[in-house]
């Protein structure tokens, strides 16, 4: 294990050799206190050590302290995180009361507008200073009351100021999160957790490890939280979840960890725990590379352990050894069954796609249409097209981004309408479900 700094979050000691945290995040209403409070229990049943709650707007800042005191009226102690984007004056708002606050840097200052633009090196850091400024309220809020804060880096919501200097790349993603840290560090500020998603499980290692060796080099490292962004649903998000966040706990970097499934949240931490369990017990060595293919034998009699076991390894050996293919072997399984797990383990990796890819997010309180079914329609429709990239988005917060790495997908706009992307440019206003649907089958046909 690669030793981290180490503090508490409320009761939960983070960082070092302390355990791997498992969280999740609600997806109710903030401004529904009563629902939200209840899936804060179910999730915190389920095995939830840390809780996130979306706070889009000031409105909902007094909701969370009312969801937060319910809570502990109830006994639950579990720290809460308010997911900010966008408004600084939420944040500094919650920071006084809540365990830890999860800002975006791409969408605190800067904006995405998918823009091209040059910058001279002296206006990047005019930009950059300015960024700056108006976190300090932040950062001083946050220190005087012991409050953490999560810096989420996702590679769907960088801002075109990196995007333009470094490209979509991990590179970018190091830099975004490197340039936070600088400011953090200059106000005196350094109860940090640091995220690198993406819903590409090698960009998301890739971008990770990349930070963490940036910040060996100074000299301080900030716990990590692991995660692949908007894995989807079923075995497929599973999977992908496994190849990503276990390839990384192989490796010893990872200091909390969320399973972001488009399912009920309290469905997250099972599973969540079930890696870093399952991960405790594995050797890369176990496993042998010949050329450019994986051999994993392993007779696991439990199909999640089995499952997990094989998706680490795998994504493992493709971060490490640039593998492309995978041959499983496990006397407990049918071959139909190995089968299945190697092609839905090499399309997680991205090695080889054989089916449509689903991009979805586990969605929040920002969502305002039944994001679940609409996946499972989504997937019924457009499942036989091998290479075929589909995205599901909750909102516009990584939504547009997310839609730039897709082929074609739907972002959640108002009540219950979406709005229809073709990779990064938006093709509709907010229209129906069934007609987003009829159209992405219309554009897809025509793009054949």
């Amino acid at each position: 294990m690669h030793s981290t700094i180490q503090f508490h979050i409320g009761e939960v000691l983070m960082g070092g050799d302390a355990p791997v945290v498992v969280q999740s995040m609600t997806n109710t209403d903030t401004l529904d206190v009563a629902a939200s409070v209840a899936q804060c229990e179910r999730m915190v049943e389920s095995g939830a050590q840390m809780v996130r709650l979306t706070v889009p707007s000031m409105k909902e800042v007094n909701s969370l302290a009312q969801i937060q005191n319910e809570l502990r009226r109830k006994g639950y102690t579990v720290p809460i995180v308010a997911d900010v984007h966008f408004n600084p004056k939420v944040a500094e708002a919650v920071a006084s009361f809540v365990e830890k606050v999860r800002i975006n840097p791409g969408n605190y200052v800067d904006k995405r507008v998918f823009a091209s633009f040059t910058m001279t090196d002296e206006e990047y850091a005019d930009a950059v200073r300015r960024m700056a400024e108006r976190a300090r309220p932040l950062l001083e809020i946050c220190r005087a009351h012991g409050t953490a804060i999560r810096l989420g880096i996702n590679q769907g919501s960088l801002c075109d100021r990196i995007l333009n200097r470094y490209g979509n790349t991990p590179e970018a993603m190091v830099q975004s999160a490197m340039e936070w840290l600088d400011i953090c560090e200059e106000a005196d500020f350094h109860k940090m957790v640091i995220s690198m998603k993406s819903s590409n499980v090698q960009t998301m290692i890739e971008a990770t490890l990349r930070l963490h060796e940036a910040m060996r080099a100074r000299g301080q490292v900030y716990p990590l939280h692991l995660g692949v962004t908007e894995a989807g649903c079923g075995i497929e998000g599973r999977v992908k979840s496994a190849a990503g966040i276990g390839a990384l706990l192989l490796t010893g970097v990872g200091d909390t960890i969320r399973v972001s499934l488009t399912e009920p949240p309290e469905n997250e931490s099972p599973f969540a725990h079930r890696i870093v369990q399952t991960v405790s017990r594995l050797n890369p060595q176990d496993a042998k590379i010949q050329g450019q293919t994986l051999y994993y034998t392993a007779h696991i009699a439990d199909a999640e352990e089995w499952m997990v076991s094989a998706a680490a390894m795998a994504g493992y050996a493709y971060y490490y050894h640039h593998i492309k293919d995978v041959v499983l072997e496990n006397n407990t399984q049918t071959p139909a069954q190995l089968d299945e797990l190697r092609a839905i383990i090499l399309q997680a990796c991205r090695i080889r796609m054989s089916k449509t890819e689903f991009i979805s997010c586990p969605s929040c309180g920002r969502t305002q249409y039944d994001i679940q079914s609409v996946v499972n329609l989504v997937k019924e429709r457009f499942a036989n097209h091998p290479g075929l990239k589909i995205g599901v988005m909750g909102c516009i917060v990584n939504g547009p981004g997310e839609m730039a790495d897709a082929d074609y997908g739907i972002v959640g706009a108002s009540q219950g309408l979406v709005c229809v992307y073709k990779a990064k440019e938006k093709l509709t206003n907010p229209i129906a479900i069934p007609d987003a649907l009829d159209m992405l089958e219309q554009l897809i046909a025509e793009n054949l």
